[in-house]
């Protein structure tokens, strides 16, 4: 039986969403894709989803700054967000509880200074739920489920 929920996944890795399609076609959902954030907000706007799957680092317009938007427009402020992000493994910077792996090199101290920033901005954020890459398929149909039921 179909699901009528539309799910809009919002991320720039092709892999991440064929992953994510695959398991949202498994459990019915109905959905859209957008790779960046620029178009995230725009098929936003043209067809309201029921609910977002948000990367956070991504071309065009980050994840912070197209959540900041959906909550500042009246037609998008009630869509539940769930930010989904590799960032913890990507700057060393564990996103839930800001620990920081040790540093080794330039690069880390450069990667651990984005992912102190990053994780600053992400505790601003009041999103409905929130994911670390990678995610298992029952981790994520289980937070869609709660969110939509």
């Amino acid at each position: 039986m179909p699901n009528a929920h539309r799910i809009l996944i919002v991320d720039d890795s092709d892999e991440i969403i064929a992953y994510f399609t695959e398991v949202l076609e498994e459990h019915g959902y109905e959905y859209s894709v957008a790779q960046d954030g620029k178009t995230a907000i725009e098929s936003m706007r043209e067809n309201r989803p029921d609910l977002v799957l948000l990367d956070v680092m991504m071309p065009r317009k980050s994840g912070v700054a197209v959540f900041n938007k959906m909550k500042k427009d009246p037609e998008l402020a009630g869509v539940p967000v769930v930010i989904i992000t590799g960032a913890s493994k990507v700057t060393g910077v564990e996103m839930t509880s800001g620990e920081e792996n040790p540093k080794q090199t330039y690069q880390d101290d450069m990667a651990r200074e984005f992912g102190v920033q990053l994780r600053e901005q992400l505790q601003n954020l009041t999103p409905q739920g929130f994911l670390e890459k990678p995610v298992e398929p029952e981790q994520l149909i289980s937070k869609i489920r709660s969110l939509l039921n």
